[in-house]
């Protein structure tokens, strides 16, 4: 017993000295390099936004986005919705294709959703 547990000592401990994280790095023709940044984020953002009101560079994916979204629904009513969704069956996981929604089943979220705001309204 005393041998075998030496035995799976020195295994884990060979084991743990050869083991190490891997990183992921850019690529470089002489290996890899890590860039550390000079510059803030507060300072990128500052210069993307003074290069978008310049027209020097255009909106994109990697741009700054300033626009505003307000919600038109009350938090009950998109808690709602989002119950029935779930009950529906119609809601994505994990990264399997997402669901598709029939008309019938976004109307029967949509009434879920107006059903919470009535109620609301009634009760005040």
């Amino acid at each position: 017993m005393n041998a075998k547990l030496t035995t799976l000592t020195a295994v884990l401990a060979a084991a743990a000295a050869f083991a190490h994280p891997a990183f992921a790095q850019e690529a470089t023709p002489d290996g890899f390099a890590t860039v550390q940044s000079t510059v803030s984020r507060a300072a990128v953002h500052a210069d993307t936004v003074a290069a978008l009101k310049a027209g020097t560079i255009e909106r994109g994916e990697a741009s700054v986005d300033h626009r505003v979204f307000v919600s038109v629904k009350t938090r009950d009513q998109v808690a709602a919705e989002a119950r029935e969704a779930l009950r529906l069956g119609v809601v994505a996981h994990g990264e399997g294709p997402a669901p598709v929604v029939t008309p019938a089943q976004a109307e029967s979220i949509r009434l879920a959703g107006l059903a919470t705001l009535t109620h609301t309204l009634a009760s005040r």
